[in-house]
């Protein structure tokens, strides 16, 4: 999993990722919410992405280099479910929201 971060890049071992994308972004350890743009609503401690460095609060916008700041949580997930790199690699922003 890679996630970009003002700053900061992290990166993190495949090792016990899922094989497809098929429940991102459960299966990888998070959960969105958002009706445009998305945001990081959840992060299970452990997971990959924990250890990548996500935190609740966090701000999607891009996914394999696609801007998808203006994108519902919904199609978010249903385009990251179409894509072959497992994980797909999101860049995220800070931006703490009252959700």
């Amino acid at each position: 999993m890679h996630i970009n971060k003002p700053n900061s890049t992290f990166h993190l071992p495949v090792l016990g990722l899922p094989a497809t994308n098929q429940n991102w972004p459960e299966a990888f350890g998070f959960r969105l919410g958002g009706t445009g743009p998305s945001y990081i609503l959840s992060v299970v401690e452990g997971s990959s992405a924990f250890l990548a460095g996500l935190q609740p609060g966090d701000q999607v916008v891009d996914i394999e280099g696609q801007d998808v700041t203006n994108l519902s949580t919904p199609a978010l997930i249903a385009l990251a479910q179409t894509l072959k790199t497992v994980p797909p690699s999101i860049g995220v922003v800070f931006f703490l929201q009252n959700y």
